[in-house]
């Protein structure tokens, strides 16, 4: 999701003939963190669930969830943070 906001448009020298297009790109990237946290906090519930509870999936379900999360949170940061438009 935070892909969608490239980082040069994110600054205070950034005109648009929109006025307050600034602060849309930053509620943007601030829901699409709060949705990248939401779900790594959910496969954390679930790996607790897993790991309380004797009956249901192992608990490698749970840590495969987490797993997941956290690699494509930290690939989407990654791929923002050393993307080039050159």
């Amino acid at each position: 999701m935070f892909n969608c906001v490239k980082r040069e448009d994110v600054n205070y020298n950034y005109y648009s003939p929109y006025d307050d297009s600034e602060w849309r790109l930053k509620l943007w990237l601030f829901v699409s963190y709060v949705v990248s946290f939401v779900s790594l906090a959910g496969a954390v519930g679930f790996l607790v669930q897993d790991a309380l509870t004797d009956t249901g999936p192992s608990a490698w379900t749970g840590v495969a969830g987490v797993l997941q999360s956290v690699f494509v949170l930290i690939s989407g940061l990654m791929y923002w943070t050393c993307h080039s438009e050159d």
